[in-house]
C-alpha cells in the first residue's frame, strides 16, 4: 500500500458559476501546475483564503482526493469541529511548507504539497464532525 501524499488547496473567493467552494468536494487549480500531482486516498487541507468569506485564512475541514485529473480535483470534504486557522499553519509547517505558503499572496486556486510532519502538526487532534 502506498502512503498518502498531503496538500493545501487554496480556495480563493468563490465566484459560481467560475470558482469551487470548500464544501463542493470539487477543486479547480490554476492550471499552469497541471497536471496535479494527487492519487486517490491523498489527504488535503483546504485553505480559504483572505478573499474567501465566512472562513477567512483557516483550514475548515479535511479532504480525502476520489479523482484528478488535468483539469479538477475531486475529493470527499469532512468538516472539522473547529477550523484550524492560519497562525496554527505558520507555527507548524516546516521551513519548505512555509515558504510555499508565502506565496499565497500572488495566488489563489492553485494546489501545493506539504510533509507528513506539517500536516500532521497543523492538524493535531481536530476532531471531524462528521455529517
Amino acid at each position: 500500500m502506498v502512503s498518502p501524499k498531503y496538500f493545501v488547496a487554496v480556495f480563493g473567493k468563490p465566484d459560481p458559476p467560475e470558482k469551487d467552494t470548500v464544501e463542493s468536494g470539487v477543486h479547480h487549480p490554476n492550471p499552469g501546475s497541471s497536471p496535479f500531482p494527487t492519487q486517490p486516498g491523498d489527504i488535503m487541507l483546504p485553505y480559504c483564503a483572505g478573499s474567501y468569506p465566512g472562513c477567512e485564512k483557516r483550514v475548515p475541514g479535511v479532504g480525502i482526493v476520489l479523482a484528478s485529473d488535468s483539469k479538477v480535483v475531486r475529493y470527499r470534504y469532512l468538516p472539522f469541529a473547529r477550523p484550524v486557522p492560519r497562525s496554527i499553519l505558520l507555527e507548524a509547517f516546516e521551513a519548505d511548507d512555509l515558504r510555499k505558503m508565502g506565496n499565497m499572496r500572488f495566488k489563489a486556486f492553485w494546489l501545493f504539497e506539504i510533509s507528513k510532519e506539517s500536516f500532521v502538526r497543523s492538524v493535531g487532534e481536530r476532531r471531524i464532525d462528521w455529517p
